[in-house]
């Protein structure tokens, strides 16, 4: 089974808090680096280049949760070149065409990825890969109280029987990874549980080799 990747999501209010949790030295133990979907929310889509100019070989992902206007929202994204952006369940197909047009016109291979909240049908997968999107998360969301269910983790299950990447996020730490044992998650978003760790690039080691020995 493929070790699931590990992403840092900057879910920050501001540009000057995410440089400084850059700079403890934790860009360099993830895979990903992703600019949040709060950080966009403050500072605008500039920051995705701002962190592309400092992070130029570091996978980066635009996490702006795209649900309309595709060429125009997601052109200001691509503008900053990120290898990856997010796109709401609840969008339009031709929202998808857009963005993945904005791309092409860029000269671009972003991969769009789909995020999955609220209400949604398992019946959208087939349409989804057939549009080229990349991969799915799934995420626990931050105003729904405890952490991942059982069914939460059955959905999990049953969208990786669809031969597409998926991705799980929101309220997971390091003793929460046993629930996903055997499952084939593409990839693992944390933001607070390392960002807020007191040595973040320990903390993201740690997850890795946690990560590792599981799914090894």
């Amino acid at each position: 089974m493929k070790i699931p990747a590990l992403q840092l999501a900057l879910d920050c209010s501001s540009t000057e808090e995410a440089i400084r949790d850059c700079q403890t030295g934790v860009v360099d133990e993830i895979d990903i680096l992703e600019c949040g979907y709060s950080l966009i929310a403050a500072e605008g889509a500039r920051v995705v280049k701002l962190f592309r100019e400092m992070y130029p070989e570091k996978p980066l992902l635009a996490d702006l949760k795209i649900v309309d206007a595709g060429s125009k929202i997601g052109g200001m994204l691509l503008d900053g070149r990120p290898d990856y952006t997010t796109i709401l369940c609840a969008c339009e197909p031709g929202t998808i065409t857009s963005v993945q047009e904005e791309a092409r016109k860029r000269g671009l291979s972003t991969q769009l990825q789909i995020e999955l909240y609220g209400h949604w049908s398992f019946d959208d997968v087939p349409l989804w890969k057939e549009l080229g999107i990349s991969q799915l998360t799934l995420q626990h969301s931050g105003d729904k109280p405890g952490g991942w269910d059982e069914e939460e983790i059955a959905t999990l299950k049953k969208l990786c029987e669809y031969g597409i990447d998926v991705a799980a996020t929101g309220s997971i730490g390091y003793d929460d990874l046993e629930k996903f044992r055997g499952i084939p998650v593409s990839c693992f978003i944390f933001g607070r549980a390392i960002r807020g760790a007191q040595d973040p690039a320990a903390e993201a080691r740690r997850l890795k080799e946690k990560i590792k020995e599981i799914w090894s």
